[in-house]
């Protein structure tokens, strides 16, 4: 047995299945199909988190009747079983349950998408102007009681070992669960007895079909966390219901801005739902997590602590899918960490798979022909790498372990680049722990580091590389053409000089890096006001992550003019334009996050030597991590194929 983490690495066995560990894969959203059909990547992409180690992997969305929301949908048709066939076989080849999560939008459904308009417990207007969603009937919801169970029969024709029953998130029959959403006055809405009637039958309906023995699933949302939504104890009681039918349920919680669990929120956000379901004595089927499960020792800790029986994990598994079976060998300090950045959820999933911001290979493990082993150059050179930061350190570590020679060249006295800043910021602890992760990495490999080495064209010509990656980084953009610019500084001296930051501060420029400096300074208990010209701010935010922001902003109470002109800053003061009136803002300190741009002064000068060199980072193009990471990545693979 596993003595670092005995109790995530204990066998569970659940009907007549034993389950290897408690680590779930849980689903999320990798539409890449095409007109219904998964393509070549979803496979690789499933048994990659199989062979990372996961007990049991869930194939993301599939919907249940009229019940889509999100494009492409896969289809059930005679002809696509042995492709549903392919993706349970790649996670059976590895050890895992193989699961399938059975989703129906009801009052979301998108027509565009679906044979028919959008229905739940009651009529209410849909986000399309003029249009109401229908009531549904007792013949419609017996139809969608038989739609889940053909479903989940297709489902488990196709080999699957179960289904996830998504009962949470909105879903519908969270719907009907919601006194908030279900104002229904017959026997289907009030009292929660009639709320999870329409439930209940479909739990009925699917083990009726499946028969006693076949292992059932379902995600459930333990409290809308909404006054006047349903709470745990509600669903205590649902579960002393739905046990009869499901073998294992999954807590999440209801409401977008509990699940946009983006860094500025705790970790483990619903173990205390799943620990008072647990804790009542009166639910007897296994209990799983899932929120910002994100290190092993979390997950044991969990357990352990008799907060869950099992736990679900969907970022940490993107970030590395291989987090189990490197938790088991005691290489946890090995496991990329996930920064709870969102970009996952962000992607745009219509035209390309997911993308992680710190993992390149996921999604495209068919393409590129590799997952965790990326292989050996087929000729080995000697790299030089200029630059410390993310790119860097992400060119120098992927270079090495394709069997290149490297050498690191940072001008500074540490390696992070502008990701230093995490050390001294209040809410970027996971990304402050990824930038730790990429030092160790350098730190613990055979790269060969040189600090405070300030790169020139004429040492690199001494060293005589193969290939130069130039990741230099960039450089603030001075606000300029605002008088009185000199009064202030960038947005990055908060960190650096933190005891020259007065009590009443101004920052100029609300994007991300703006909204996030101020939130950190309402942290330490600081008078904030962000002025942003355009009528949005955090416009460089994707929509999940700009969601927690925009949550986290109104929680701690920060001040985001937009729609604010500066027009001078002074040393007490900064004058802004804003409706046609000129404001004057008393303050004691300005700071201007007007955005970055590329130091790529020395590309022409390591040009000229005639020696093959690569850009990457905001060397390249200025962005976030993501950008740093996979350029930095690819960079580096594509040395040595020569």
């Amino acid at each position: 047995m596993n003595t670092r983490f005995p109790h995530l690495f204990s066998p569970l066995r659940v009907k007549n299945i034993l389950l290897k560990n408690r680590i779930m894969s849980a689903p999320n959203m990798l539409f890449h199909t095409v007109d219904g059909r998964p393509t070549e990547y979803y496979a690789p992409y499933l048994e990659h988190k199989a062979r990372g180690g996961a007990g049991i992997v869930n194939l993301g969305e599939v919907s249940v009747g009229d019940g889509g929301n999100h494009v492409p949908e896969m289809k059930k048709t005679h002809d696509n079983l042995p492709l549903f066939a392919e993706l349970s076989a790649a996670i059976h080849e590895h050890g895992a349950l193989a699961s399938a999560e059975l989703t129906h939008g009801g009052m979301k459904v998108r027509p565009e998408y679906n044979s028919r308009r959008a229905m739940g417990p009651v009529a209410a207007p849909t986000m399309r102007p003029g249009e109401m969603t229908e009531a549904m009937t007792v013949e419609m919801m017996e139809e969608v009681c038989r739609q889940y169970a053909d479903t989940a029969e297709y489902v488990l024709l196709a080999g699957f070992d179960t289904v996830l029953m998504h009962f949470g998130h909105g879903w519908l029959p969270a719907q009907f669960l919601s006194p908030i959403v279900n104002t229904r006055t017959d026997e289907f809405g009030g009292s929660l007895e009639n709320r999870m009637r329409f439930p209940l039958m479909i739990l009925k309906a699917v083990r009726d079909r499946v028969g006693p023995k076949q292992l059932l699933m379902a995600r459930i949302s333990g409290s809308e966390r909404t006054e006047g939504g349903f709470t745990v104890e509600d669903m205590i009681c649902f579960l002393e219901n739905a046990q009869e039918y499901i073998d294992l349920v999954e807590v999440s919680v209801e409401g977008l801005q509990n699940n946009m669990t983006a860094t500025f929120r705790p970790l483990g956000i619903n173990t205390d739902l799943s620990e008072a379901i647990k804790r009542s004595g009166r639910v007897n089927i296994p209990v799983y997590t899932v929120g910002a499960v994100l290190y092993p020792e979390q997950a044991e800790e969990i357990i352990a602590s008799g907060k869950a029986d099992g736990v679900s994990m969907s970022r940490a598994l993107i970030a590395d899918p291989y987090f189990p079976e490197k938790a088991f060998a005691g290489k946890e300090d090995d496991i990329t960490p996930c920064i709870r950045c969102l970009g996952c959820c962000d992607s745009d999933n219509l035209t390309r798979h997911m993308i992680c911001s710190v993992n390149p290979l996921i999604g495209r493990e068919a393409r590129l022909g590799f997952g965790e082993d990326i292989g050996k150059a087929k000729f080995h050179k000697r790299v030089l790498v200029i630059g410390g930061g993310p790119a860097g350190m992400t060119a120098a570590i992927t270079a090495y372990r394709r069997g290149h020679e490297v050498i690191l060249w940072e001008k500074s006295g540490k390696l992070g680049g502008l990701l230093n800043f995490t050390d001294a910021d209040s809410l970027k602890h996971d990304l402050r722990r990824y930038k730790d992760f990429l030092v160790a990495q350098v730190e613990k490999s055979g790269i060969r580091v040189e600090l405070n080495k300030t790169a020139t064209a004429a040492e690199a010509a001494m060293l005589a590389p193969d290939d130069i990656v130039l990741a230099t980084g960039s450089e603030p953009i001075e606000p300029k053409f605002i008088p009185g610019w000199e009064n202030a500084r960038h947005a990055l001296a908060v960190y650096r000089e933190p005891d020259s930051v007065g009590e009443n501060v101004v920052i100029i420029g609300g994007g991300l890096v703006g909204v996030e400096t101020g939130l950190h300074l309402r942290n330490l208990g600081k008078n904030v006001t962000v002025l942003e010209m355009e009528n949005e701010y955090a416009r460089d935010g994707g929509f999940g992550y700009k969601y927690g922001l925009m949550y986290t902003v109104e929680e701690k109470q920060l001040k985001v003019i937009t729609g604010a002109r500066c027009r001078e800053i002074r040393r007490d003061a900064v004058v802004y334009e804003k409706d046609g009136r000129t404001e004057t803002l008393k303050c004691d300190c300005v700071y201007y996050a007007v955005g970055m741009r590329s130091e790529d002064s020395l590309y022409n000068e390591l040009a000229s030597l005639g020696i093959r060199i690569s850009a990457a980072g905001d060397c390249r193009k200025t962005g976030k991590v993501s950008g740093a990471v996979h350029s930095g990545f690819f960079a580096a693979m594509d040395i040595g194929r020569f």
